[in-house]
């Protein structure tokens, strides 16, 4: 059974770690010089996959190997580029 003495000294406890942390929190966010963060949905989100490994689908969806990706994003880059030089 837990005394009422116990509850003071553990929230005392995790208050003076989260206040040792937050000078080393506001140096990084200061010191990355990003300005704004964006953060993306779990949908969004890039899976790595092993050698032999199988995938299973969050969703519905196409799912691009990185070699095919690249190939597509050079095919769309060089149709614009055409279209930007015409």
């Amino acid at each position: 059974m837990k005394t009422s003495n116990d509850v003071p000294s553990k929230l005392r406890g995790k208050l003076s770690s989260a206040i040792r942390l937050l000078p080393i929190a506001l140096w990084m966010m200061t010191s990355s010089g990003c300005t704004h963060y964006k953060v993306i949905s779990a949908e969004r989100a890039v899976l790595p996959l092993r050698t032999g490994e199988s995938f299973t689908a969050p969703q519905d969806g196409w799912f691009v190997p990185d070699a095919r990706w690249q190939e597509i994003r050079q095919a769309i880059a060089r149709q614009i580029q055409e279209l930007e030089n015409k």
